[in-house]
């Protein structure tokens, strides 16, 4: 029989080391449809990344890999902030975003990153079809390298 999660892990307080919720909660890269996404969303995902770590008998999510996906996200998101218009957004820097997630999962075949984080920018990567959510995007995952521990 599967381990159960413990649903109540927000009850423990405290950061990195409580149980998740059993599924995460889906990205969508709008904070006006999903007020939460810089809160309560990049909190859970945070903390899925840690536990899926703690899980792993491999070292999982270094802090390295995390930092260079971050930076790549950034440049991006510089870029596109640079553009006129989404459509220009869609022929010079839209291929590129896509292209994470060729890079996420080589990182995912070396074991630098989980499985989790290979979804997480999966999603972010479906969710940054324009400018803004470009924008969204990378304060996404700026809110959730903020929520995951640093030892």
């Amino acid at each position: 029989m599967a381990k159960k999660i413990d649903l109540d892990y927000e009850k423990k307080g405290g950061y990195g080391n409580e149980k998740p919720k059993e599924e995460l909660p889906k990205i969508s890269l709008d904070y006006e449809q999903q007020v939460q996404l810089f809160g309560d969303v990049a909190k859970e995902w945070s903390q899925r990344l840690e536990y899926g770590k703690q899980e792993s008998k491999n070292t999982k999510n270094k802090s390295t890999q995390i930092r260079r996906f971050y930076d790549a996200v950034l440049e991006l998101n510089e870029k596109a902030q640079n553009l006129a218009s989404d459509e220009q957004y869609q022929k010079e820097v839209y291929p590129f975003v896509i292209m994470l997630r060729s890079k996420v999962a080589y990182a995912k075949s070396r074991d630098l990153v989980s499985d989790i984080f290979v979804k997480m920018i999966n999603q972010c990567v479906s969710e940054s079809s324009s400018i803004k959510r470009m924008n969204n995007f990378k304060l996404f995952f700026e809110a959730v390298i903020g929520f995951y521990p640093k030892k």
